[in-house]
């Protein structure tokens, strides 16, 4: 009876370090890892996400952050999405350029896909990656390989080749110097660049 006991604690006790060490192995050290993720519906995501770490002396705000001339990221890498329609509209103190993505057959993203954004040393040009594109919608400013815009400032968008099949890579032109934000919404899923004047 006695030798049953003792196995019976050993049991026991097994289980509780098995347990510790599952649950310290999903806790991890506070490390984070890079997500990918495919479409999941009802994942929505509507307040804007701005890039974080902005920490430039000239920064000025825009209503998605302030603005900086520093390299941003924003969103989550999901595969398989499409880039649906590019837009722009000129809001005075800012130059807005939105990418609009959906899912493959078209509906509406719901999570904010991933962009990476970089600015050339002269500062008049903004180099724009979105990640997971599989396929683009039939609209002319998405099939363009170059788009005119025509503004004072941005005058024009270019398609670069991207050595990555789910990558598509724009440059955006500028007239002269300036700074600019990268934000990323959610439902319907949108990058969002805003431009300083």
């Amino acid at each position: 009876m006695f030798t049953f006991s003792v196995r019976k604690l050993l049991v026991i006790a097994g289980i509780f370090i098995l347990t510790a060490i599952l649950f310290a192995a999903g806790c991890g050290g506070g490390a984070t890892t890079k997500t990918s993720a495919a479409y999941t519906p009802g994942v929505s995501q509507e307040k804007p996400l701005p890039a974080p770490g902005l920490t430039n002396p000239a920064e000025r705000p825009t209503p998605y952050g302030k603005t900086s001339n520093l390299s941003q990221s924003v969103g989550i890498t999901i595969d398989g999405i499409q880039l649906k329609q590019i837009r722009w509209s000129d809001h005075g103190t800012f130059f807005r350029i939105v990418f609009d993505m959906a899912t493959p057959d078209g509906q509406p993203l719901l999570q904010i896909p991933h962009a990476e954004t970089s600015m050339a040393p002269d500062r008049k040009q903004i180099r724009v990656l979105i990640g997971g594109i599989r396929s683009v919608s039939s609209s002319p400013n998405v099939k363009a390989q170059k788009v005119q815009i025509g503004d004072s400032l941005v005058t024009s968008m270019t398609l670069v080749s991207a050595k990555d099949d789910q990558s598509r890579i724009y440059d955006i032109n500028l007239s002269r110097p300036s700074s600019y934000a990268l934000a990323g919404l959610g439902s319907p899923g949108r990058i969002v660049i805003d431009i300083l004047k």
